[in-house]
């Protein structure tokens, strides 16, 4: 099958070519967008990133060039005009499972580096400051984590932080509240901003979860409670985020996504400046925040395994005749 393969990196070339694929790539930097569609014309798929995106003007300009195959690799689709996709009877997968620990792996890599101020302390030694002042953090020891999604990176994630001896509360839309559930207290949304120290978001984006965390939400936060975001950025209203950090409650803010990192992550500026979103740099030179640029997924294990998947699930869907699915489970 002959697919192109958009917003292509480094990375992605070495694992994808590493396979020895029988299918055949055509390597694009640039993101999918309504202009850089036109790249896919001669391919029967492509495949895209969580930064690509396919809206209804791409997804049209894919049915005209008779293109009805899209798999994302990334463990959602928020990014995916899926009311269009069906109009055009275009097929879309995704990879809902192929980083779970990696993914969980890194929040809590977010959580001790900005609680114990490491990203801090390391500026300052580079710069020959050994002091300590300022930094002190709280032992993870008997805190409280309320973890909103009980899927598997959440899962992966609770059992990471009951290791420190930390009490789990999970909010999960798919579960009763007031019940215990592999050693997990099942509470609302409510009593997990209210009782936990540290909240780590690990749900799915939709009509329903957008902007959850917001004004209102966070003023039932703990004082000084920690906020973690590996998600979706659209999670968070990034404004009431920065309002509640500088008149509380809330204490600190990690994240690895930006409700519009399409347009700045997995790429360079030279300056600050240069980037043109004041909330972006806001966050950015907040001094009790924390921000990668959406590579919790990124280690060796899951990029072999986002490969391996892609390059089956694209073997299986050339040999389809019918009955397809709407998603890829690993």
């Amino acid at each position: 099958m002959k697919v192109a393969f958009f917003s292509a990196r480094s990375y992605d070339i070495e694992y994808f070519e590493d396979k020895r694929s029988p299918h055949q790539f055509t390597f694009i930097m640039e993101k999918l967008d309504p202009v850089t569609v036109k790249l896919a014309g001669n391919h029967e798929a492509i495949c895209i990133s969580s930064l690509d995106i396919a809206d209804e003007p791409v997804l049209n300009s894919l049915c005209d060039m008779k293109i009805n195959f899209i798999i994302v690799r990334a463990s959602g689709i928020d990014n995916v005009d899926m009311a269009a996709a069906y109009h055009n009877d275009i097929t879309v997968k995704w990879l809902p499972g192929y980083s779970p620990r990696a993914i969980a792996e890194h929040a809590v890599t977010l959580l001790l580096t900005l609680n114990r101020k490491i990203h801090i302390a390391s500026e300052r030694i580079r710069n020959g400051n050994f002091s300590i002042d300022d930094l002190m953090g709280f032992n993870l020891y008997d805190k409280t984590v309320g973890i909103v999604g009980k899927g598997r990176i959440g899962n992966a994630f609770a059992e990471i932080m009951k290791g420190f001896g930390c009490h789990i509360l999970v909010n999960d839309t798919k579960q009763n509240i007031n019940i215990i559930h592999d050693g997990l207290q099942i509470v609302s949304l409510s009593e997990l901003l209210q009782q936990s120290d540290i909240i780590s978001l690990h749900c799915s984006l939709d009509d329903s979860s957008k902007a959850m965390i917001n004004t209102q939400t966070l003023q039932l936060v703990k004082p000084g409670a920690v906020l973690i975001n590996t998600a979706r950025g659209k999670l968070v209203d990034t404004k009431a985020v920065l309002e509640a950090l500088d008149k509380g409650p809330l204490g600190a803010y990690a994240a690895d996504v930006y409700e519009n990192e399409s347009m700045f992550f997995h790429q360079a500026f030279k300056f600050l400046d240069e980037i043109p979103d004041p909330v972006l740099k806001t966050l950015i030179q907040h001094p009790r925040v924390l921000l990668t640029a959406h590579q919790a997924f990124f280690t060796r294990e899951a990029m072999r395994q986002m490969a391996q998947t892609v390059i089956n699930e694209l073997t299986y869907q050339e040999s389809l005749t019918g009955g397809l699915s709407d998603r890829l489970m690993i």
